[in-house]
């Protein structure tokens, strides 16, 4: 599964792509995107606190994204002047980037999507994202190749949001010309 770094960067960048505005005064968009990109595996907490493993269950489903986003873009509403449902929109696309980079991830179950309608795992075919292998430990060499990929991700998706932010300059001007 991607780590918490590949999912923030992936809110990130798209909240970023979509030149939302801040959501809050004091808590800026940037920590707003990586909040909800990772908020699906806050599930892990349970196992902590109880020995209960729900990871990849119901917060990796369409129907808790759509809830989330929901609850979550009601509460930044209410402290910014941005309309709730542009607000929910972007919640609810960086939540599903999240569902969107583990389904596409190598090993494990899948995720469940179609929760509670089905208990069906979903999983690509054609995995973008090698596994990560927790029972080695933290520290062993085999995770090496799983963060050379993510920090390789990382590198060329902000590389991305670069050149878009730049294009989309470009776009900005040329049409301001065109207006003159």
């Amino acid at each position: 599964m991607p780590s918490p770094i590949a999912h923030s960067v992936s809110g990130y960048a798209i909240a970023r792509g979509l030149e939302f505005p801040k959501v809050h005064s004091v808590l800026p968009l940037a920590l707003y995107a990586v909040f909800v990109a990772i908020a699906a595996d806050f599930d892990f907490l349970p196992k902590i606190v109880a020995g209960i493993n729900t990871h990849r269950g119901f917060t990796h489903s369409l129907i808790f994204a759509l809830i989330f986003s929901l609850m979550v873009s009601k509460l930044a509403s209410n402290r910014t002047a941005i309309k709730h449902l542009r607000i929910f929109a972007l919640t609810l696309v960086i939540y599903c980037s999240h569902l969107v980079l583990d389904f596409f991830t190598q090993g494990g179950s899948g995720i469940p999507l179609l929760w509670p309608v089905s208990d069906q795992m979903f999983q690509s075919a054609v995995p973008l994202f090698p596994a990560v292998h927790h029972s080695h430990g933290l520290f062993n060499s085999i995770h090496l190749f799983f963060l050379t990929f993510e920090l390789t991700y990382t590198v060329l998706l902000l590389w991305g949001l670069s050149q878009w932010k730049s294009f989309r300059q470009q776009q900005k001007h040329k049409t301001s010309r065109l207006e003159q």
